[in-house]
């Protein structure tokens, strides 16, 4: 046997579950969607027509792209659940994504500028303002909103103390 052959039986043993004693090796995720991202706001949802406040959202999204300088934000999709903001110093971005049960944003950078963390704040509050209009406002009764938000119903005030320079 090889000095090679030793050291992968030792490997072998570290790290994962051992089947007969049902520990499992699964590995949780604690904060957020990817590794080297922390989730900045979960908005919980009553209900929430995801297909339609999805292009919604989009929509306001790409629309902020030159916000608040021209070509500071890059906007894409990468599967039909989440949408990703990249920051152009490449110090963060933006993931939101949405679910049956919530919207969660996480930002994915270990250590973002300064810079990043203001613009961000501002991106995240124009979020804020047109989910507050989607849920509050308008005439739409709420069987026909996009989305509606359980009692008590503060969830996007709580979302707006959770942003940096909010």
């Amino acid at each position: 046997m090889s000095f090679f052959d030793d050291m992968g039986k030792f490997f072998d043993n570290l790290g994962g579950g051992d089947e007969e004693s049902g520990a499992s090796s699964e590995v949780e995720i604690v904060d957020g969607a990817y590794t080297g991202s922390k989730r900045i706001i979960s908005i919980p949802a009553k209900t929430m027509k995801m297909g339609g406040l999805r292009l919604y959202c989009n929509l306001y999204l790409m629309g902020v792209q030159n916000t608040p300088e021209p070509g500071c934000w890059k906007a894409s999709k990468s599967d039909d659940s989440e949408v990703n903001l990249r920051y152009v110093d490449l110090s963060g971005s933006i993931i939101i994504q949405f679910s049956e049960e919530c919207i969660t944003v996480d930002r994915l950078g270990s250590s973002p500028s300064n810079k990043y963390l203001m613009h961000e704040s501002m991106i995240l509050n124009g979020f804020l303002d047109e989910l507050n209009s989607i849920v509050y406002e308008g005439s739409v009764s709420e069987e026909k909103r996009l989305l509606t938000l359980p009692e008590p119903g503060n969830q996007l005030e709580e979302a707006r103390d959770a942003i940096s320079f909010g």
